[in-house]
């Protein structure tokens, strides 16, 4: 039995990455089957198993990666609401365009940004603590800024990327200098 540290075991489940990237470039995510990555990326349906239980696990767990990467450019230092973190995220999300260009197309509302809007969350518990913010109300203005953001990086995504990373930064930094306290 293959485990995970295994050259092979990575290089298989490198083929099945890009074979799911190749793929929902060219069909939305619910048409993709397993036949499908195993046949792009030349493995035995056995193979996809032994890394996935299924299609939606192979989603899910690209997500997480993805949400872990996105996570630490955001490190819980102080000030969290740094130009340079914004800039390290559109650079990043324009790295992984391919995917992120499917997975917002593709998606309204997913593992992703439910786990995100999490992990802001908790960083943000410390301003609640200081007494800037109530417990309940916190809970809104994470929202609000998630699905912002959200947003933000879908027409980004969706006109092209013309917008360099760093003006993206700029706009979300100008967006929020107003309610700066709340980071």
């Amino acid at each position: 039995m293959e485990n995970k540290n295994n050259i092979r075991f990575k290089i298989t489940e490198e083929k099945i990455y890009k074979a799911l990237l190749y793929l929902i470039r060219h069909k939305k995510f619910s048409e993709i089957y397993v036949k499908d990555i195993c046949k792009v990326a030349c493995i035995n349906r056995s193979s996809f198993y032994q890394h996935y239980q299924d299609i939606n696990d192979l989603m899910m767990q690209v997500e997480q990666k993805l949400s872990k990467q996105i996570e630490s450019l955001f490190t819980s230092s102080s000030p969290f609401f740094k130009h340079e973190n914004f800039v390290k995220m559109f650079e990043f999300i324009k790295e992984n365009k391919d995917f992120y260009t499917a997975y917002l197309k593709n998606s309204e509302e997913s593992f992703m940004m439910q786990n995100d809007f999490k992990k802001f969350y908790e960083k943000f518990k410390n301003s609640i603590a200081r007494g800037e913010f109530k417990e309940n109300e916190m809970v809104y203005h994470m929202a609000f800024f998630s699905a912002g953001l959200y947003a933000i990086c879908k027409v980004w995504i969706s006109t092209g990327m013309k917008e360099s990373p760093e003006k993206m930064a700029e706009i979300i930094y100008d967006e929020y200098e107003k309610k700066k306290k709340f980071f």
